[in-house]
């Protein structure tokens, strides 16, 4: 989410200068299907260790903070949430395949065999833009430590902390809009071009409420307005400078806003 900005910029300008045409060779949509997303989607779950969780917390503590919502980043992920996780693979096992959805999981070893076995991102990108991603988030500076809830389309994965189903609907969001994509390593790092964020954070977003919506999913749609509205927020506030916690307070009042409209609605249909 917002706290995950860009960490591998400076070796992605690297590798649009380097990387030449093997971009190009990028697997397309029915290849992929082929060899990219074969089998079944997946979830593990972290074994709970309450000091390494604690920790989690702690250094969760500005995220929270930031949503205002203390289950961002809890480190504990509760049956409801992985319900609707589950559920939503079961409505998309189609086009998500053998995604794997990490819950508050350390499990570098899963994310370098992913890595190299991913067939639907092509090699140029996987051995550079995937390994910096897998060496860094996940093997030196763990989620299960640091947080940040994240999908990587170098290892077709999804990483949450955050005990909030609008959050990991948001992160699947993410494997969905890939999963469109003709040229994925080319649309991973198209990630580094400014604004670029913006349109991809509102694409994963979209499918999230699109989601709830088709589901009446009411409870979650209230959520996702206070949640994700804000966490859009800071992605804008980004490139506001000194002027970004306007954006974050926008996003606040609009959410809520947007909350308590479909509450309002929800009041009279009873």
């Amino acid at each position: 989410m917002g706290n995950k900005k860009r960490a591998h910029q400076a070796i992605a300008v690297f590798l649009c200068l380097s990387l030449g045409m093997a971009g190009c060779a990028v697997l397309k949509t029915d290849e992929y299907a082929q060899f990219g997303y074969k089998g079944q989607a997946e979830t593990k779950e972290g074994q709970r260790v309450l000091p390494i969780d604690w920790l989690g917390n702690f250094f969760g503590a500005f995220s929270k903070l930031i949503l205002w919502n203390w289950k961002v980043d809890r480190h504990h992920i509760q049956a409801d949430t992985q319900e609707v996780v589950a559920q939503y693979l079961r409505a998309h096992e189609d086009t998500l395949g053998n995604v794997l959805v990490q819950l508050n999981r350390y499990a570098p070893q899963d994310s370098w065999g992913r890595l190299f076995q991913n067939k639907g991102v092509q090699w140029p990108y996987r051995y550079f833009l995937g390994i910096f991603s897998v060496l860094i988030l996940d093997t030196l500076l763990p989620g299960r430590i640091f947080g940040g809830d994240r999908y990587d389309p170098f290892t077709h994965t999804v990483h949450l902390y955050s005990d909030l189903p609008s959050i990991a609907l948001h992160e699947l969001g993410h494997a969905e809009d890939f999963a469109e994509r003709r040229y994925r390593g080319s649309y991973a790092l198209f990630r580094i071009v400014p604004f670029a964020d913006l349109y991809q954070e509102r694409k994963a977003t979209d499918f999230a409420f699109q989601y709830v919506r088709s589901e009446k999913m009411y409870s979650t749609e209230i959520e996702s307005y206070k949640v994700l509205y804000p966490a859009y927020g800071t992605y804008v506030g980004s490139y506001l400078f000194s002027f970004g916690i306007v954006a974050l307070i926008v996003g606040h009042i609009w959410g809520r806003s947007e909350a308590h409209g479909l509450e309002k609605r929800i009041a009279i249909k009873a």
